[in-house]
């Protein structure tokens, strides 16, 4: 394990051999300037994963948030917001400025490219290229990369933050995006102004989220 100077690790957070952490962004606009990379509690950084600083123009810090789970061989690029729960498998690679939301899950082997997003309690499969958003409790797969379905599995795990009607009314915004006839653009600001706070959060004014119908 090789550490960088700009980094803080939170208590009972675990790292295996040979992962290298806070090494210099991979960007030609990066000159030198400090930066950091800061890893949340009770993480667990599998072998030789690369874990890079942020960058002055994007905000100047990586962040890895609590519980994160990053299997081995995998990058985390500069800038990226990984947030609490997100589990990221054997060798994905995260282009900079990505961000994964709360829980959720990118199989192995999968390709972020950059400035794009993954919404909570999402889940992307193995082997697959992310060149879109994907929006928040749902499955996507595919090559381009499209919506399937909600990623239930998550939401029975977290009960207590998904009953039945806040499920249901995921489920009709999905219905409308995905399988209605009216403007994406109308669709996606209702949403933006709507109850769901997953769906404030995705599209708000830092990231920006998009989507795109198959």
């Amino acid at each position: 394990m090789h550490v960088y100077g700009g980094v803080s690790v939170g208590k009972n957070t675990h790292v295996y051999d040979g992962a290298i952490l806070g090494g210099p962004p991979q960007d030609l606009k990066y000159a030198g300037e400090p930066t950091r990379l800061e890893i949340g509690e009770n993480c667990t950084i599998r072998e030789y994963c690369t874990l890079n600083r942020g960058t002055v123009q994007g905000g100047g810090c990586t962040r890895v948030a609590n519980k994160v789970l990053v299997m081995a061989y995998s990058h985390i690029a500069h800038d990226c917001d990984i947030r609490e729960g997100a589990v990221i498998a054997n060798s994905c690679q995260l282009g900079g400025h990505v961000r994964i939301g709360e829980y959720a899950t990118i199989g192995g082997v999968t390709a972020i490219q950059q400035r794009n997003q993954v919404g909570a309690y999402a889940f992307v499969g193995g082997t697959h290229k992310v060149d879109r958003d994907v929006p928040p409790c749902t499955k996507a797969s595919g090559n381009p990369i499209r919506y399937g379905a909600l990623n239930l599995h998550a939401l029975r795990l977290h009960p207590e933050k998904f009953p039945e009607e806040r499920v249901k009314a995921l489920s009709r915004a999905y219905r409308e995006l995905y399988r209605g006839v009216r403007p994406v653009a109308e669709i996606i600001e209702e949403l933006k102004n709507g109850p769901e706070p997953l769906f404030r959060e995705f599209f708000d004014e830092h990231w920006g989220g998009t989507l795109v119908r198959p």
